[in-house]
């Protein structure tokens, strides 16, 4: 019995603490609809997360912290967190922008440095053409059958070993040796994720994006999607590879500017 009790009050306080750490909540719009890929952010740790599809999310606060909402055409949000909001969900309502500015598009203004504005200028009209034929000629499947590679019958592992393949055996061994030692990948905790999105942009340059016209909400939004639709974190969160994240990142935004109403 007594057992049983201390079973009991652990879970209790195991519950408590988890409820404290995290903040639940959802989002919707003054007229009652959930609104998805909602930023959320814990201004005091840097944290941000994406509502889902049914306007829910999920972030850590401490008491006092305080969350912003943002979300393309509606107001920004804050909210500051009290004691009382780990016990319910928090119920956000956003309202929409009475008007939109028309935006103004700003003129190149050379700055004199020659290196800094050739960076501004749209690239060469052969040099886009080459790139465009380079990039078609890459997609064109193969015209040829590629020759196949055959041992001479001179070499044969076979024949040299009385029948037995010591190499292909030995290439086996190696391989399962491999297997063996190589770290799977593995699901990638909340934790992990953030500090990982932090990296991307602290040690990625994302100045394409941002010569797109892409604010920080809109580049938060994409590293979410890149990641979900990629697995970023599952792959580079143990090697962080700059190289192969920003080829996953560029193939990442073939679709995203697809599926979505980005500022190109």
């Amino acid at each position: 019995m007594k057992t049983r009790l201390l079973s009991v009050f652990f879970i209790l306080i195991s519950v408590t603490a988890f409820s404290q750490e995290y903040i639940f909540g959802k989002v919707k719009s003054e007229f009652g609809n959930e609104i998805v890929e909602t930023v959320v952010i814990n201004i005091r740790s840097g944290e941000k997360v994406l509502t889902d599809k049914d306007g829910n999310f999920m972030i850590s606060a401490k008491p006092y912290d305080e969350l912003r909402f943002v979300k393309s055409g509606f107001e920004r949000f804050d909210k500051k967190i009290s004691a009382d909001d780990y016990s319910h969900p928090l119920n956000i309502s956003l309202n929409k922008v009475p008007y939109l500015i028309t935006e103004v598009e700003i003129a190149f203004q050379p700055t004199g440095n020659l290196k800094k504005d050739s960076k501004t200028l749209d690239p060469p009209k052969k040099v886009v053409a080459l790139n465009s034929s380079m990039d078609s000629y890459m997609r064109t499947p193969l015209s040829e059958v590629p020759p196949k590679l055959t041992t001479p019958s001179a070499f044969d592992t076979q024949k040299m070993n009385g029948g037995i393949d010591f190499i292909g055996l030995a290439f086996a061994a190696i391989k399962l040796v491999g297997k063996a030692t190589k770290n799977p990948l593995t699901t990638a905790n909340y934790a992990e994720t953030q500090e990982f999105y932090r990296r991307v942009k602290n040690e990625i340059d994302l100045s394409f994006y941002t010569s797109q016209g892409w604010d920080e909400e809109e580049i938060d939004r994409f590293l979410i999607y890149a990641d979900n639709n990629f697995s970023l974190v599952k792959k580079y969160r143990n090697n962080f590879n700059s190289s192969a994240i920003s080829n996953d990142m560029r193939l990442a935004y073939q679709e995203y500017v697809k599926t979505r109403k980005v500022k190109t």
